[in-house]
């Protein structure tokens, strides 16, 4: 979504046009608070107090209220400078990006660790059964 805000910010669209197309691609719960934080900067509400209302304004999932402040703190710089800030939100895109890399391997390699236990269990009574124990009973003497 700040790839798409920086590309429209680039192209000379205000932030509320940024923020109205944003809310027509957003998830549901995201899609409702840009939706209110445009009605309120419309009606003349300063940057920080319309996204403080939106988020007042009913319950919302906790990845919303996420995705809602990382655009808050993206967009503030545009919204109150008017100066194009399209190069700052690709930066902040870029960085979200290789967080959630970090983020992937970090639980890929804990994954590593969490599954020795599971295929110890299973492999080591399948080594004793298929290999100690047939080698026990060739060496013991026959009766």
């Amino acid at each position: 979504m700040l790839d798409l805000a920086a590309a429209m910010l680039s192209a000379g669209r205000p932030p509320n046009t940024v923020l109205l197309v944003l809310a027509d691609s957003a998830v549901p719960p995201l899609d409702l608070i840009l939706r209110r934080v445009v009605t309120a900067l419309e009606l003349g509400s300063p940057w920080d107090q319309a996204w403080d209302l939106a988020e007042r304004a009913g319950t919302q999932a906790a990845g919303a209220a996420k995705a809602a402040a990382v655009l808050r703190d993206a967009l503030a710089f545009a919204a109150s400078s008017g100066a194009p800030s399209a190069a700052v939100l690709h930066a902040q895109a870029a960085q979200i990006r290789r967080r959630r890399s970090r983020d992937g391997e970090q639980r890929a390699a804990a994954l590593g660790i969490h599954l020795v236990l599971p295929l110890g269990l299973c492999a080591l009574p399948a080594f004793l059964c298929f290999t100690v124990v047939p080698l026990l009973l060739a060496l013991l003497p026959e009766i």
